[in-house]
């Protein structure tokens, strides 16, 4: 992949009118868990069924029509029990897509694989990343996802998937944790025995937010999340942890460190430092049934793809649209969800020094980095 294919995108740090850059389209609800801190649980509870192929066609020419989509994200649900998921892929990676992203439970064994090859097959310009999720040791996994043994399932999903990126130059594999009060106290040592075990390319860590099906879950002691940041930190500084194979990896890295450390600000209740948010700017949320919002956790739209025959533009340059940016800008939006947070940190020109200080400082360990423990709940 070629690093000059992201010089295009440069730009939108200074320039917020445009298309999106990062679409996140929930491709169904449909799933084969019932995670107990999942804030779509409703739509997976009822099975939403997702946008049809020639719908997602029709959005991934209207996008293109706007201006080149950076990365796409498929939401779920369970986003691989879409037999059709790699024509899914190919909507938008005709147009040149630089990065899909798939989070997944690895439990659909039937052709996960299957239709991860023809997604790469298909699609050979577009780096794919796979990520799996994982909640905890076996038994707190298997309790907060409800399925028995899905532990051991997943883990052997991220096997394959490792073996299957041995022969393929544009497949990244990735676990995903999401701390929550259910596992707080066990995540920071259990990421440390996956990492050692399945050897990812990358970590992904997020905090339980939004409307949990077990609301309790939602009550995490924010220095539990900061423990499993640092303990991600402490092994990619170790070596031990790698980071997807892409151009501008390092500036993702460096990002992601921000990132985290701006969202456990927030969840901390400080709000001295507000980041200008770019959802509903540079980022877009379509979901099942067509609705736009800017983002996954503010609940509004900016109207519904269905009534506009799948034309994002004519939503995008919309009145509503423009009054719910300047709402964002005006209130100070802040949330917790971090792709939402990670494209702030990107596309502020006020981070780029700190990024570039980021990107050129070498990796060593660092205890600096570990958080206290036995703070009190935030």
């Amino acid at each position: 992949m070629n690093a000059l294919r992201y010089i295009p995108f440069l730009r939108r740090g200074l320039v917020r009118r445009g298309p999106p850059l990062h679409l996140t389209l929930f491709v169904t609800g449909a799933c084969n868990a019932r995670c107990r801190h999942c804030f779509h649980w409703e739509e997976v509870a009822a099975a939403v069924k997702g946008p049809s192929v020639d719908d997602v066609r029709r959005l991934a020419d209207s996008a293109a029509r706007m201006g080149p989509l950076l990365w796409v994200s498929f939401g779920g649900g369970e986003p691989l029990l879409r037999r059709d998921l790699p024509e899914l892929a190919r909507a938008f990676g005709r147009h040149g897509l630089r990065h899909l992203a798939i989070p997944t439970n690895g439990l659909v064994e039937g052709w996960q694989h299957e239709t991860v090859d023809r997604i790469l097959d298909e699609n050979p310009d577009t780096y794919l990343s796979i990520s799996v999720s994982f909640d905890g040791p076996p038994a707190v996994h298997d309790a907060i996802r409800q399925v028995e043994g899905g532990h051991a399932r997943s883990m052997e999903s991220v096997r394959a998937y490792k073996r299957q990126a041995e022969r393929r130059g544009n497949l990244g594999v990735g676990i995903i944790v999401t701390v929550s009060r259910e596992n707080e106290h066990v995540l920071a040592a259990h990421l440390e025995e996956l990492v050692d075990e399945l050897r990812p390319d990358n970590v992904t860590v997020n905090l339980a937010r939004g409307k949990a099906m077990d609301s309790s879950l939602l009550d995490v002691d924010v220095m539990r999340y900061r423990e499993v940041v640092a303990a991600k930190a402490r092994l990619m500084a170790e070596g031990r942890l790698p980071y997807f194979d892409f151009p501008m990896a390092k500036v993702a890295v460096a990002r992601d460190k921000l990132m985290y450390e701006h969202v456990a600000r927030v969840a901390s209740g400080d709000r001295s430092t507000w980041l200008p948010c770019t959802a509903g700017s540079l980022s877009a949320v379509v979901f099942e049934d067509g609705s736009v919002h800017p983002c996954e956790m503010l609940g509004r739209s900016i109207g519904s793809l269905a009534d506009s025959d799948w034309d994002l533009a004519r939503l995008w340059d919309g009145p509503t649209a423009r009054a719910l940016r300047d709402e964002i800008r005006t209130t100070h939006c802040t949330c917790t969800w971090e792709c939402a947070q990670a494209d702030n940190v990107l596309f502020r020109p006020r981070s780029w020094p700190a990024l570039a200080r980021e990107v050129l400082s070498p990796r060593r360990p660092s205890t600096r980095e570990t958080p206290p423990r036995g703070v009190g709940r935030a």
